[in-house]
């Protein structure tokens, strides 16, 4: 057996214990919990946590083969029990699984079926998961040909007590078989089999909320690396391989201090959990970030900056091992043969060898010398398509500190710069590497400041830089968009001004001050520095300061009102600054997360752009008379449509032209031209109808725009605050208003359009959801049933859980110069079930009229929009009881967020 342990735990040997054994566990558990608190690192606890398991393990062992019988007694020197995976590396967390084998020699069947009662039914016993597993040697070297999980946690193995001899056996035949023959299959499906968790578990190293095992930059890449080094050059370690040469000294000892900063945060997330808890969530965030004390500041909170941190070492961590994988990768025979012919220079510094960009051996220096030999090296792969080899990032990384920034500031450097910035295709992974390299921030020195700046809230999935890198990446994609937002890009001369907008627009946060603000001045230097002329200078300026202006105006005004399009029209002056800011909106937008750019935001800013080109051309725009923006032969088929219908007790039958024409002309054109001929008809069938049915609710699914429009059409008289009733009736079924168009005709009737986002259904709502919502709404109305009842029928059970920033306050803004007609109402609020329902009512409440309700997002707020008039349907002016509105809106609403 093995050496003698004087650890000899009663509770785990004594088979009626187990109580006491618990509590003896977690006694252990808070020990190393305080230790951990008062500084220990994360592999002190680990290692500290695998040696007492291994004390109970062996105690047990022992405590088996001394009450077995002859047969166990005699068979235990044919046997081991050996420590596999994370425990057989001795990085065991404090709530970790714990895998465990009994191996034996040739079949030892009566003592492997003791000690795997004796051993692992009492780890069953303490709560633990247990893997676990009873093969000879020959089973071993079987299912590891076989079995790729198999082969990595047997290649993991550790002695624990038994007979050595068997164990030394297994490695020798272990490392003979499957390591040496099979090393390089074993490479490949290992970074396959990685590759596959990357897809699983988070694509990109920022993931914000991070699984710090096994998404990008986690502890299984370093786990990967020492697999690989163990199969490829018999070194199972960051320290054996660096001893041995086969890792720069610089890099292990980043690998070793991302390891051990990850070691040491899931030791605090299994102990805050009392369970196995490998994901870093915001509330995690926030309680580690104070832990470790981190501390808000105006511009930046302490979560950013540990979470800063955090990406610092993963994205180290992560770099590191893609470098020592490309090297572990075996060269090819045809590879080998081709390095004593190698193809020629480029430009006499540059060669591409193995589909990697390189650089000339004896030409390093000179290049790490000079700026204008660096930025050509990523011209080179930007022009020919190839990756620079991430040994080469590597050394331009370590070097770039030793230059100073100012080095770069020339015409030449500026103008290659320029030149990678106007070609798209490659523009994005290009940058991407410069970044990785630390050559970026010497020709923008402001995206130093944001290098992993996560932002702290749902909304954006990004760091800071890495979504400026996307935002030039979705760019780049609409180079080959088939349709109008891709005829805009491709008609841009000067792309690169564009993408160098985009690689600034955000550069601001984490800063002092509003982030555009700031922004706007990172641009003038940056202009400066690149020599830009005076023109794309403030051009420059100009779209990084107001690159949310065009979102804005899209989702929370009212495009129907010409006084919106004048307005922005006169701010963006020429159609030039109008395609740039139009394109970097979208690719913004694009570059926040997964779907955050929908059809419907997609038809608003496009509406925006059509109607300001229109506007700065001097052209005729879409006109706000609905009847102009039917085309004459969908007219001619609207009127035959309705003629072919009788309307009992209708007496204007024959007189359809003239009432159609009255109709059309009082609905916004981007209702008419988004609204079926047939369904319009269907719209207008219900208002002649309405002697006979007072109340009509169609609804239909817009596939052009991704939302489901709901439509009430009743008379003015029918039921006061009918818009309150009906988001009362959507809010209850939990359906999302986008917009809300209230229209009142001149002959008094109500045409309500509500659209919206249903997120019980990934694909259009079926037309029975259609027609149940319709119902709904219909009975709400006509007063059959109460939004009260409604809501305790539907009331929904809460699955997301609460973001750990607590409130945001409540913001009520009143704008009386947007609009000529109507007042203006922002409420910012944090989002709720229900909450526009309650502030529609405070506002019928308050005897004001809606118009037009438009519903967006600020971060994690939903910001919420009114057009409305007094009760005679006149503008509120300054004064005339705006802060009463104004405190009665916020008490409403702070009230119901309390609730």
């Amino acid at each position: 057996m093995s050496a003698s342990n004087s650890f000899t735990p009663t509770f785990f040997t004594d088979p009626k214990a187990s109580s006491m054994g618990l509590h003896v566990l977690q006694e252990q558990r808070e020990i190393l919990q305080h230790r951990l608190m008062d500084g220990v690192t994360g592999g002190e606890i680990t290692q500290a946590f695998s040696d007492f398991m291994d004390a109970l393990l062996i105690a047990r062992f022992r405590e088996v083969i001394q009450q077995g019988n002859a047969g166990v007694r005699a068979g235990w020197q044919q046997c081991c029990l050996v420590a596999m995976g994370g425990y057989g590396r001795r990085e065991l967390a404090p709530y970790s699984d714990i895998d465990v084998m009994v191996l034996t020699q040739g079949n030892q069947q009566e003592v492997a079926q003791a000690l795997s009662t004796g051993v692992f039914h009492r780890l069953w016993d303490l709560g633990f998961q247990v893997g676990h597993s009873v093969r000879s040697i020959v089973e071993c070297l079987t299912i590891a040909e076989t079995d790729l999980v198999a082969c990595t946690s047997l290649m993991e193995s550790r002695f624990l007590v038994g007979s050595a001899p068997v164990f030394q056996e297994f490695q020798r035949k272990f490392d003979r078989r499957i390591v040496k023959k099979k090393s390089q299959r074993f490479i490949l499906d290992k970074i396959e089999e990685r590759e596959r968790e990357y897809a699983r578990f988070g694509e990109t190293v920022f993931m914000l909320e991070p699984n710090i095992k096994k998404s990008k930059g986690g502890l299984r890449d370093v786990h990967l690396l020492q697999w690989v080094g163990h199969a490829r050059y018999g070194a199972g370690t960051i320290q054996e391989l660096s001893n041995r040469g086969l890792m720069a000294i610089q890099d292990y000892q980043v690998l070793q201090e991302a390891q051990e900063f990850l070691w040491r945060v899931r030791c605090f997330l299994h102990f805050e959990a009392g369970r196995a808890q490998d994901i870093l969530t915001f509330d995690d965030q926030v309680r580690l970030s104070a832990q470790w004390g981190f501390v808000d500041h105006p511009h930046l909170l302490a979560v950013e900056q540990f979470m800063q941190v955090y990406f610092r070492h993963t994205t180290g961590l992560f770099d590191r091992c893609g470098r020592f994988l490309d090297q572990a990768r075996e060269v090819s025979w045809w590879n080998r043969v081709r390095r004593w012919w190698p193809p020629p220079l480029i430009e006499g510094h540059f060669r591409i060898l193995e589909n990697r960009l390189t650089i000339q051996p004896d030409k390093l220096l000179e290049v790490l010398e000079s700026p204008i030999l660096l930025l050509r090296l990523f011209v080179v792969s930007h022009r020919q398509a190839v990756l620079i080899d991430s040994r080469i990032l590597n050394e331009l990384s370590q070097h770039m500190g030793t230059i100073p920034n100012e080095r770069f500031h020339t015409e030449q450097v500026s103008g290659l710069f320029r030149e990678i910035l106007s070609n798209p295709g490659r523009i994005a992974q290009t940058l991407e590497a410069m970044h990785q390299a630390s050559l970026l921030e010497k020709l923008v020195p402001a995206f130093s400041r944001v290098r992993g700046l996560m932002q702290f809230n749902q909304y954006h999935k990004y760091t800071v830089d890495e979504h400026s890198l996307l935002a030039v990446r979705e760019a780049e994609r609409l180079q080959d968009h088939p349709g109008k937002i891709g005829d805009i890009y491709r008609n841009i001369p000067d792309k690169d001004l564009l993408h160098l907008a985009l690689l600034l627009h955000d550069l601001g946060k984490g800063r002092p001050g509003d982030h555009s603000e700031v922004g706007q001045e990172i641009a003038h230097k940056t202009a400066d520095r690149l020599g830009l002329s005076e023109k794309e200078r403030q051009v420059l300026a100009f779209l990084v300061y107001h690159h949310l202006q065009m979102s804005h105006t899209a989702f929370r005004r009212d495009l129907n009102d010409p006084k919106i399009i004048l307005t922005f029209a006169r701010m963006v002056k020429t159609v030039d600054v109008l395609q740039k800011m139009f394109i970097l909106t979208i690719a913004d937008i694009s570059a926040v997360g997964p779907e955050v750019m929908t059809k419907w935001k997609e038809a608003l800013l496009c509406e925006l752009y059509s109607q300001t080109y229109a506007e700065l051309v001097g052209g005729k725009g879409p006109s706000a008379n609905g009847k102009e923006n039917l085309q004459p032969a969908a007219r001619d088929e609207l009127i035959a449509i309705l003629t072919r219908h009788r309307i009992e007790g209708d007496a204007h039958e024959s007189d359809w032209s003239q009432w159609v024409n009255d109709r059309l002309q009082q609905l916004p054109a981007r209702y008419i031209q988004s609204t079926p001929v047939d369904q319009m008809a269907a719209y207008l069938l219900a208002i002649r109808s309405l002697p006979l049915k007072p109340t009509h609710v169609e609804a239909r699914f817009n596939q052009a725009l991704g939302v489901s429009e709901y439509v009430l059409i009743t008379h003015e008289q029918a039921k006061p605050g009918i818009f309150m009733q009906v988001t009362g009736v959507l809010a209850a079924i939990g359906l999302q208003v986008l917009e809300a168009q209230i229209m009142t005709l001149k002959d008094g009737t109500v045409w309500d359009v509500f659209s919206v986002y249903d997120p019980d259904y990934e694909e259009p709502p079926p037309a029975s959801r259609l027609a149940e919502v319709s119902q709904e709404i219909q009975e709400v109305v006509e007063g059959r049933q109460s939004v009260h009842q409604l809501f305790e029928r539907r009331r929904r059970m809460a699955f997301g859980r609460p973001f750990p920033t607590g409130r945001h306050p409540t913001e009520v803004h009143i704008d009386h110069e947007v609009s000529d007609t109507y007042t203006v109402i922002d409420v910012f609020a944090d989002d709720k079930q229900g909450l526009l329902f309650v502030i529609a009512r405070t506002l019928v409440s308050l005897d004001l009229s809606i118009h037009m309700a438009r519903i967006g997002t600020r971060l994690d707020q939903v910001a919420d929009v009114f057009y409305v008039t007094n009760s005679q349907g006149e503008k509120i002016l300054p004064g005339e009881g705006c802060e009463h509105i104004q405190r009665a809106l916020q008490t409403v609403v702070d009230q119901f967020l309390a609730e």
